[in-house]
């Protein structure tokens, strides 16, 4: 079962909040205003909407370039969201992506999901260490998810990570992805703005 949570970060504060949405398909209107709140989970399409083909990621969908699929696809449908909210599209960042892709691996690798490594790090400490300089960040999480469409409605469908993805003061981005030994997807999105 997918359990979402979502971390942003303003200077040293630090808010965790998680929530879980009705997975039943529903109908939705085509066009919703900012802020209107619309329950439920929108369908699968048949085929991808950004490439028109139903992507489902695999070990060769694990990458840390900004073209890679799985990260222009993500991006994407985030910004679709966003632009429909009124805010600027999101770009992706290389720092944003190496701190994504860290996270995920760990959690892949070590079998767990949270924000928090055993380790203790949390999303600020890894966004720093991959030498980004932020005044505000975010961080999604998601795990089981087999396509880019599927982690973008999901995250869509919590408040928390909705909140992020909507946040017009996060402009850069970076999605790491990692697959574990039995082939779970571990999704992280990293959001930030530079100092």
């Amino acid at each position: 079962m997918w359990k979402p949570s979502v971390v942003l970060g303003v200077g040293a504060l630090a808010l965790v909040a998680g929530g879980f949405a009705a997975r039943a398909p529903v109908s939705v209107p085509a066009a919703v205003s900012y802020g209107e709140t619309v329950s439920g989970r929108v369908a699968a399409p048949a085929g991808d909407p950004i490439s028109g083909s139903r992507t489902v990621v695999t070990a060769a969908s694990v990458s840390s370039s900004p073209q890679a699929p799985v990260q222009q696809q993500v991006l994407a449908l985030a910004n679709q969201h966003r632009r429909a909210a009124g805010c600027e599209p999101l770009s992706l960042d290389r720092r944003l992506i190496e701190a994504a892709n860290r996270h995920a691996a760990d959690m892949a690798r070590r079998g767990y999901f949270d924000h928090e490594s055993p380790r203790g790090e949390m999303a600020g400490t890894r966004v720093t260490d991959a030498g980004y300089v932020w005044s505000r960040y975010g961080e999604n999480i998601a795990r089981g998810q087999d396509s880019p469409y599927r982690v973008v409605n999901d995250w869509m469908e919590s408040p928390g990570h909705r909140r992020n993805i909507l946040d017009c003061r996060l402009d850069q981005t970076g999605v790491g992805l990692a697959l574990s030994s039995g082939g779970t997807p571990y999704w992280v999105q990293e959001l930030a703005t530079p100092r």
